[in-house]
């Protein structure tokens, strides 16, 4: 009686490994050169793609995002990892209606909760389906400022001693008379509630991220809630000491070997070394992945992004990936914006690129415009 919910499940689960492992050593071979015929058929009436990406060139590359495979991205710290993967979290789940399982060891749900407001405020993707067409840095929301048909910001009321002298019941009020701004994000913020009520699901792992934990939570997911998209921010090593780099790898291993008995896509963001920060963003390679670049021998696909420095944009076109008709053109990259180079270095659907994407972080926005080429 005294036992929890999860020290049955830990209980009966070991048992039941146990079992698996003998009926694994009884396994048949498989004869390889059979059933070709009924495969090809079979991707006749079910091609072999996963759900879609919000960006066009991945999509095709990786044919979307499929089960039974894990996907890595890697950045330099503060790059903006968490929400890179915070735009694929909201296009599956607010425009696939797919659930999602998010494990964070690094980020809190309250700021994730921002992120993810800031993400269906300001790309397209989500502004054609809450209908609202403007845009609003995080920050300003973290802060409570919000801007009035004149453009500027809406104080609380404060004393000279600097003391409010203005309810937070009244001054709410006066946002809603004197700010559609501030209308408008709690209309978008409540479109949320209402599209993602049991899609989105968070775990902060901070206390434990070592293997069993981690293998527990996605196993409970996947049985209890049916989720099969995992998003793991940030991949680290296990807590046990083995060694830095053999940890990190034993983890990646780990996780990518649960993709397939469960039919499960697990998403794993990276921490790139600072060496990659002397390497030009179109040379990286997984030996600048932080503790260990042998990980990407156990993904399915590995993507590493860095951002170009304004007095390098010289140096790179890029083929737009929308070009509606006749030859593609090179084009310049326009000072005002701010660019990273997508490098993927492992792919095992087909083609390896480097794509170009426009970046605004303040209001968490990411396009891809095209391929990347040196002059």
């Amino acid at each position: 009686e005294s036992f929890s919910a999860t020290d049955i499940y830990r209980l009966v689960r070991g048992k039941v490994d146990r079992i698996n492992t003998v009926i694994l050593t009884n396994e048949e071979s498989e004869i390889l050169n059979t059933k070709i015929v009924n495969m090809i058929h079979g991707c006749l009436e079910k091609p072999d793609m996963g759900i879609t990406m919000p960006f066009p060139i991945c999509n095709d590359l990786f044919r979307g995002i499929k089960t039974k495979t894990m996907m890595a991205v890697g950045m330099l710290s503060n790059a903006g990892k968490s929400r890179y993967m915070f735009k694929l979290i909201a296009y599956i789940t607010l425009v696939l209606k797919e659930k999602v399982m998010v494990l964070l060891n690094e980020m809190t749900p309250e700021e994730m909760r921002f992120c993810l407001l800031t993400t269906v405020i300001n790309n397209k993707e989500f502004q054609k389906l809450h209908g609202l067409e403007f845009n609003k840095k995080e920050k300003e929301i973290a802060l409570g400022l919000y801007k009035d048909s004149k453009g500027d910001f809406i104080y609380r009321e404060k004393d000279e001693w600097g003391d409010f002298t203005e309810s937070v019941e009244d001054y709410t009020q006066r946002l809603c008379r004197d700010s559609e701004e501030y209308n408008n994000v709690i209309k978008v913020a409540q479109w949320i509630e209402d599209e993602t009520q049991g899609i989105i699901f968070a775990k902060d792992v901070k206390a434990a991220y070592d293997d069993k934990s981690l293998e527990f939570e996605i196993r409970k997911a996947s049985l209890t809630q049916g989720i099969k998209y995992f998003f793991y921010d940030t991949l680290k090593s296990d807590m046990d000491g083995i060694g830095e780099w053999a940890s990190f790898k034993a983890t990646a291993t780990k996780l990518s070997e649960l993709t397939d008995p469960l039919d499960i896509f697990i998403y794993g963001s990276i921490q790139l070394s600072d060496d990659a920060n002397y390497i030009p963003p179109d040379e990286l390679t997984s030996s600048q992945i932080a503790n260990a670049k042998q990980i990407k021998h156990v993904l399915h696909t590995l993507t590493l992004f860095k951002e170009i420095d304004k007095k390098d944009y010289k140096k790179y076109v890029y083929i737009s990936s929308n070009s509606d008709w006749g030859k593609p053109i090179p084009h310049e990259l326009d000072e005002n914006k701010r660019y990273y180079v997508a490098v993927i270095d492992k792919n095992r659907f087909g083609e390896k690129k480097k794509l170009l994407f426009e970046v605004d972080l303040n209001y968490n926005s990411w396009y891809e415009i095209g391929e990347i080429y040196r002059r």
